[in-house]
């Protein structure tokens, strides 16, 4: 398995070559490569003090370590909010870019499961770090690691000191105190922290996409404050935009009509305060089916005549209206299979439920599945009941529904 130490620094190169001392120090995996994160002036440093000063080469020849050359050393520089590396991020839209492109490398290189990665949040500036840190909470996986370097003092941040010599090497200090290299202590400090990687679906663990690091942590929040959730169906779109109370934050599609309908039929049976959507009553399953029929009538050229029964207007469909079924991507033959005896609603709940868990965070996801959660006296529950009528736990005013 890969090992890949990531780091940010700012001023300070010298983090690096202190983390990569403190490694050998507790016996951790020597870095088969080594990423560092930081600003265009930082990257100068870096260069200056690893590679023209030859101190990250001196490293490994004292430690015995194979050599980490500039092809082994990846330094990116963090482009701004106008895409151009940063001398240091000052402005807010700066901070949002800092944040997208950290959270962005770290999904990257935790969506490779051949490696083991060792973040260092000893260097760059405090946001700098902390950005790193929680990207390491929320995509980290049980290999991965995060530290900071502890340096005895008077060592810390003097430009001449990388790592403690075996030789003597003085240097003088501002106040004119004259320290031996030699002499150094450094204390690598494991840095526990929350992995919450299992709580993100797919999409948002996988590297890529527009995905940001405020859309992110707004979405997870969402989940956690369900009260403050605006959910509307867009049916010509099919696509289900999540708000708070002032913003949009995010939206799922859907590629199947046939589960779409269902999934606005039971949010507009979520706004009404309905309960008749149940399977238990009799003649449930065909009330199911009528309501899903409706559902496509209002987005199909396909006809609803109230005066003939439910299974009447079934075959009139597949008799006459076969390719305005496949046109909208449902076959005829799967229509016919889950709308004979009325609608089987277990196999399209459970697709519905399934993409938005592979879209949204854990808690976000169920609030908006479809659940039973209206009782035999019709009342909308905040908890699922067993043979209760289908909705969403969300209050009527919260869900909306856009032709």
């Amino acid at each position: 398995m890969e090992s890949i130490l990531l780091a940010v620094t700012g001023m300070t190169p010298q983090v690096v070559t202190e983390t990569l001392y403190g490694l050998v120090e507790k016996g951790e995996p020597w870095p088969d490569r080594v990423e560092i994160i930081t600003t265009r002036q930082g990257a100068e440093r870096v260069k200056a003090g690893l590679f023209d000063q030859e101190h990250l080469a001196r490293l490994c020849e004292a430690l015995g370590k194979p050599s980490l050359t500039p092809e082994q050393v990846t330094i990116h520089q963090v482009p701004g909010a106008d895409g151009v590396p940063v001398d240091d991020a000052r402005t807010l839209d700066d901070h949002e870019a800092l944040a997208d492109y950290i959270m962005e490398r770290v999904r990257h290189l935790t969506a490779n499961d051949d490696c083991a990665l060792h973040a260092s949040i000893a260097g760059g500036r405090k946001t700098m770090t902390f950005y790193l840190g929680y990207a390491m909470s929320l995509f980290g996986r049980p290999q991965d690691r995060m530290s900071h370097v502890l340096v005895s003092e008077g060592f810390e941040n003097h430009p001449d000191f990388y790592f403690p010599t075996r030789e003597s090497h003085l240097i003088t200090l501002r106040d004119g105190t004259v320290l031996d290299m030699r002499d150094a202590r450094i204390n690598l400090a494991d840095i526990p922290f929350i992995r919450q990687r299992g709580h993100l679906p797919g999409a948002l663990r996988a590297s890529g996409g527009d995905l940001s690091f405020r859309r992110l942590v707004d979405l997870i929040n969402l989940g956690q404050r369900p009260e403050t959730i605006r959910a509307v169906w867009h049916a010509a779109e099919m696509c289900l935009e999540l708000r708070d109370t002032q913003r949009c934050l995010g939206r799922v599609t859907f590629a199947s009509r046939f589960d779409w309908s269902w999934y606005q039929a039971v949010a507009e049976a979520t706004r009404a305060g309905d309960a008749s959507l149940r399977r238990s009553s009799e003649g449930g399953s065909e009330h199911l089916g009528r309501c899903l029929m409706m559902q496509l009538a209002r987005s199909l050229p396909l006809p609803l005549e109230p005066a003939l029964g439910y299974r009447e207007q079934l075959a009139q469909w597949l008799d006459h209206y076969e390719g305005v079924l496949e046109d909208a991507g449902i076959r005829p033959v799967d229509f016919e299979a889950s709308m004979r005896l009325g609608l089987d609603v277990a196999q399209a709940t459970t697709r519905i439920n399934r993409r938005l868990a592979e879209a949204l965070p854990d808690a976000l996801a169920r609030c908006l599945k479809i659940q039973q959660v209206f009782d035999a006296q019709g009342r909308h529950l905040t908890r699922t009941t067993r043979g209760g009528g289908y909705g969403l736990l969300l209050r009527d005013e919260q869900v909306a529904i856009s032709e």
